[in-house]
């Protein structure tokens, strides 16, 4: 018997917009990564001065924002090494929009 999902899978029924900004540090090659309830992305923002709020967490000085489009970010996040499963909007830090890419 096949199984309907009734619920739609997390991240598949969330639109990001079609311009993201997500942080990177070049010394390194390192992303702006986010653990939300065990799961970890790449995080991206819906605006630069966000992205640049957020780099204020971070102890890692030269973190550059780099806006790219949500496929650009995607493949960002798919070339991270494991744990990160995700990609994360973080425009609400209590409600990110999640993004599986494994």
């Amino acid at each position: 018997m096949t199984e309907v999902l009734t619920q739609p899978l997390l991240g598949l029924d969330t639109e990001f917009p079609d311009s993201i900004f997500v942080l990177h540090h070049p010394a390194t090659g390192k992303y702006g990564c986010y653990c939300y309830q065990g799961i970890h992305g790449v995080a991206c923002f819906s605006s630069e001065s966000a992205a640049f709020r957020f780099a204020e967490w971070i102890d890692l000085s030269g973190m550059t924002s780099v806006e790219c489009s949500f496929d650009e970010a995607r493949d960002i996040a798919k070339s991270r090494p494991l744990p990160i499963v995700a990609l994360m909007l973080l425009d609400s830090m209590n409600d990110p929009k999640i993004h599986y890419v494994r």
